[in-house]
């Protein structure tokens, strides 16, 4: 995969998260919490990830942040600043108007998101008239424009297409386009290349960078590939049963990891020099279901470097070698094995 050199973290924030909590209520069960106390920031054109197995409550993030979470869940407390706003707070009205404006997400399968019936020009167009004050013709116009920006072939004849004329990397270059064409302060990349090859998903990756720097907009990249993040992020956050437990640069974060979670996720990566006699690294067990945590850390039962403490009480979160982990015994605190 081609690396993408990450860009060093602006200081003008976009994108504010402090201590954002998700509850699901379920009748006659105890209501349970997936995303529990998450902060971050998210800069002008910077890129932000958050890394992690399935079920640790990336996605809920990413959702909770779009107002868009599934029914019974709901945002039970923390704040989520866009400029001026909190979008935990304000009426959907005024939400409807910053979702697609101001903040805009792409997800990872791009035909679960594109009307079938309609062509992606008429799909763009409604999209950019929605939230600027454009007619039509200049709205088709600006469509086109953003078309070739993601590096559609011939958009001003392909804007009349149905999405299943387009391969899987020609949609996914059509949704971020529709993601982008009112140029918001956010964009959320859900695992935006999970279905595509390793040569198309470079070429996408790349094709964002660019934009990203281009129009000064803040990324968020919701990946379990650590990979990818390490390429493209400038920072990153491991997330782990609905918390962050280690975040800081992702050159720190993910070479030299001080969370035995990060270090097992990246163990756990097979690399094309890895000695083949060899078992694959694997994490132990499972990840805990939101309603079964463990008590004390929640990786504790999985982490070798367990000890009883760890079982006994939550970590804080504290500062140690230039990023936020929240461990009792942080890797480079331990005495060599």
């Amino acid at each position: 995969m081609t690396t993408i050199a990450p860009k060093k973290a602006l200081t003008d924030v976009v994108l504010d998260v402090r201590d954002l909590e998700v509850e699901i209520a379920i009748p006659h069960r105890p209501v349970i919490r997936p995303v529990r106390g998450v902060s971050f920031t998210v800069s002008a054109g910077q890129r932000v990830g958050i890394v992690g197995e399935s079920g640790s409550g990336k996605s809920l993030t990413a959702l909770a942040l779009m107002r868009l979470l599934p029914p019974r869940a709901r945002i039970a407390g923390g704040i989520a600043v866009l400029g001026d706003r909190d979008l935990t707070r304000i009426a959907e009205g005024k939400m409807a108007a910053m979702r697609g404006g101001r903040i805009s997400i792409v997800y990872q399968d791009p035909m679960s998101s594109l009307n079938p019936i309609m062509t992606i020009g008429r799909q763009i167009t409604e999209a950019i008239t929605t939230h600027e004050p454009v007619g039509g013709r200049a709205a088709r116009a600006q469509a086109i424009d953003v078309l070739a920006d993601v590096g559609l072939p011939q958009p001003h004849r392909r804007i009349d297409d149905h999405p299943h004329q387009f391969s899987g990397g020609m949609r996914q270059r059509v949704m971020i386009a529709m993601a982008i064409c009112t140029n918001p302060d956010v964009l959320i990349a859900d695992e935006p290349t999970t279905a595509l090859d390793v040569t198309t998903q470079a070429r996408i990756m790349e094709m964002l960078a660019h934009i990203v720097e281009e129009r000064r907009m803040g990324v968020l990249l919701i990946t379990h590939d650590l990979g990818l993040a390490s390429s493209f992020c400038d920072d990153v956050n491991v997330m782990y049963a609905g918390r962050i437990v280690e975040s800081g640069p992702s050159r720190d974060v993910l070479r030299t990891p001080s969370h035995p979670y990060s270090a097992a996720l990246l163990e756990s990566i097979c690399r094309l020099d890895s000695d083949v006699d060899k078992p694959i690294a694997a994490i132990a067990g499972q990840p805990p279901l939101p309603h079964q945590l463990p008590s004390g850390c929640p990786f504790h039962p999985r982490c070798r470097h367990a000890r009883d403490m760890c079982a006994a009480e939550a970590p804080v979160r504290t500062t140690s070698t230039g990023r936020e982990v929240e461990c009792h015994f942080p890797l480079e605190q331990l005495p060599p094995r």
